[in-house]
């Protein structure tokens, strides 16, 4: 079997390197000291390895995809920094999250900077003139549907009106396009003609929302690396899966429905530990937690299914695979 984390570190350290090249620590006042504070905060760079190993497998040479590779590992952290603040989260890796640490106007300061970086990038690569115009294409696509699928979050929260259609659509959203950017764009690098990019952008249709699905699991289980906090996507009342599966499917009594509706709706400030254990003791007894599980699991297994239809040879197709298998038992 691959060992993803070992792969994920080599292809860390190119990234690492070109983006010390491009913002030198100790550089630009009050902007350099905010993008390594972010940039160190412990990511795996899954997305970035994602675009190279994409590259490379399918015959391209990851020394041309780097750029956009580290463009979208700018964008991940572009859009973490804007969420924390629309969150009000102030631990992300069990440290103080960038807006917490600088402010909120140094920190949307940074974002701002990061993401016209990420364009420069882009255009700047060593790739055809049409090549990068296809990439800058592609990045603000994903980009866009990515803030689509934000601001259904954000507006939903603590709707009853949620369903498993509503959520499905918002992870869609907020999740697909983004993560099949990273792979897509190793593909675009090396060559690979429209036609064939499509398989691709379905694997992201299935892994990405198995990935959010886990990360709602991760939140009411071992917490996300906030401070020890267990139930963070609670407290901001998000449509999480299993928020969404209880009122779809009429799950417990009116009465404990209307009771969870309360807690998700109620400010984060005034949502208490026991109002927490409450909610993830009940969605364990309404089966919602199993259902998420099995949900997850079931999209890995389409995911499975599309990754024997990439042009890839079978070293190539057992490094999805082997992805896959890294989204949906991760831990952190």
């Amino acid at each position: 079997m691959l060992d993803i984390a070992q792969l994920l570190g080599r292809h860390a350290r190119r990234i690492e390197a070109l983006l010390e090249r491009e913002v030198p620590r100790g550089g630009l006042p009050f902007i350099a000291e905010g993008v390594w504070y972010q940039f160190a905060s412990g990511g795996k760079r899954l997305r970035p390895a994602l675009c190279l190993l994409t590259c490379e497998a399918l015959g391209g040479d990851p020394e041309r995809a780097l750029p956009f590779a580290l463009a979208t590992e700018i964008l991940h952290n572009f859009l973490l920094i804007h969420d924390d603040i629309e969150d009000g989260d102030t631990m992300r890796r069990d440290q103080e999250t960038l807006w917490k640490r600088l402010g909120v106007p140094n920190a949307i300061n940074v974002g701002d900077f990061l993401i016209a970086k990420a364009y420069q990038l882009i255009l700047g690569a060593p790739l055809p003139t049409e090549v990068n115009l296809k990439l800058a294409r592609i990045f603000s696509n994903a980009l866009e549907r990515t803030v689509e699928g934000q601001a259904l979050d954000i507006n939903l929260r603590g709707s009853p009106e949620v369903t498993l259609e509503t959520y499905h659509r918002v992870v869609q959203l907020k999740t697909a396009y983004y993560l099949a950017l990273t792979w897509v764009g190793g593909a675009v690098a090396a060559g690979v003609r429209d036609e064939a990019l499509e398989p691709l952008w379905e694997l992201g249709r299935c892994l990405g929302p198995a990935f959010q699905i886990r990360d709602d699991i991760i939140d009411m289980t071992e917490g996300k690396g906030r401070g020890g906090e267990v139930g963070c996507d609670l407290r901001e009342g998000k449509p999480s899966i299993c928020f969404a599966y209880v009122l779809d499917r009429a799950a417990g009594t009116e009465a404990e429905r209307s009771r969870l509706v309360e807690i998700v709706r109620r400010p984060r400030e005034e949502t208490t530990a026991a109002d927490v254990a409450w909610a993830i003791g009940f969605y364990r007894s309404a089966g919602a937690m199993d259902f998420a599980q099995e949900t997850a699991r079931s999209l890995i297994d389409r995911a499975c299914g599309v990754i024997e239809t990439l042009p890839l040879d079978p070293e190539g197709k057992e490094t999805f695979r082997a992805i896959s298998r890294y989204i949906i038992d991760r831990s952190s």
